[in-house]
């Protein structure tokens, strides 16, 4: 492939050889000659190995590159998105096979193209939508709700009453629709509290593999449309979570808590719960959240304050080796 058939496709102009012969994509730390590159730093073009025999996409703020040919546009990694998924990514296929209990899908409701793999267990009175897949190994519950062009990868669990919008991916081995951790002490035993109410999965959410959704208490814990949930992530009972929400590796949280729209949670986040994240706010990695975050606000730490305000506390605790040093050495002047 020549790289002006990625410029055609992108719709901009080569810059260099137009006809320089594009061998594969290559990391700006490991480049390889006639392969292509991008670069989201343009002030780099100059410092990266290898360039000067392979091509690049660069921001449109760079005015000379030294690749053989290279390319400028607004935004990188768009036209990296656009790139690798025109050119190079492959939709992994559904196998399909039988469907074991054939006996309860006359109360299935199956839309057009709908594609289940091998030893799939679907329960009894499920609706799913036009072009959905479904991968070997994954069980789907009574009454469950799939939408339009979602995929299920394997060894995905999605229990009862669960209901999945539209173009909605989960990775492999996620677990949907779980009791939540709800128990009422009696005397010396704990009884577990039942857990009537549903998931709900909003359109175009991706689930990270290994991820848990619990179920409501008696609302519904609910996905709003556009969030991204990374690898395993735990939702407690009751959560509602807004649209284009952005949940990173690890992190927790707890029941009854309110993600707000636009909001990003980053790794191994611990919040507490009935918390209300606010519109926009971000959660920096490893903090513990115990109380409200304001719409828009930063914080960190454990417990998390304003970013600011932490990391000042941080520059005072690096401090505390000389702070003690200069008051032993006052002591000593007055004994």
């Amino acid at each position: 492939m020549k790289i002006k058939e990625i410029a055609d496709f992108l719709k901009k102009e080569v810059r260099g050889d137009s006809n320089f012969e594009i061998k594969g994509i290559s990391e700006i730390s490991d480049v390889r000659e006639g392969h292509l590159v991008f670069i989201f730093d343009g002030r780099k073009v100059f410092s990266i190995k290898g360039l000067d025999k392979a091509a690049s996409i660069v921001p449109d703020t760079v005015k000379e590159c030294p690749a053989k040919a290279w390319i400028k546009v607004e935004d990188v990694k768009g036209a990296m998105i656009g790139i690798l998924k025109e050119f190079y990514w492959k939709k992994p296929k559904v196998c399909e096979g039988q469907i074991e209990n054939l006996e309860n899908l006359k109360h299935v409701k199956m839309g057009k193209n709908v594609k289940v793999g091998k030893n799939v267990f679907i329960g009894e009175n499920c609706v799913f939508g036009n072009d959905v897949n479904i991968f070997p190994f994954s069980y789907i519950g009574n009454d469950v709700e799939i939408g339009d062009r979602s995929v299920i990868y394997p060894h995905s669990i999605i229990l009862d009453n669960t209901k999945i919008g539209k173009e909605v991916i989960i990775y492999p081995g996620v677990v949907i629709g779980s009791s939540g951790f709800g128990y009422h002490q009696v005397g010396e035993k704990f009884e577990a509290i039942p857990h009537i109410g549903r998931v709900v999965i909003e359109d175009r959410v991706e689930i990270g593999a290994l991820s848990m959704i619990d179920r409501g208490t008696i609302g519904d814990t609910i996905i709003g449309e556009g969030t991204k949930i990374d690898n395993g992530v735990h939702i407690a009972h009751n959560v509602k979570i807004g649209k284009n929400v952005i949940i990173l590796a690890q992190v927790g949280i707890s029941g009854s808590c309110e993600i707000e729209d636009g909001a990003v949670i980053a790794g191994q986040v611990g919040i507490a719960d009935h918390i209300k994240i606010g519109k926009g706010a971000k959660v920096v990695a490893k903090s513990g959240v115990d109380r409200d975050v304001e719409d828009g606000e930063v914080v960190f730490g454990y417990p998390a304050i304003r970013k600011m305000e932490m990391m000042r506390l941080i520059s005072y605790f690096k401090r505390l080796p000389e702070l003690f040093n200069r008051v032993k050495k006052l002591e000593d002047l007055n004994k």
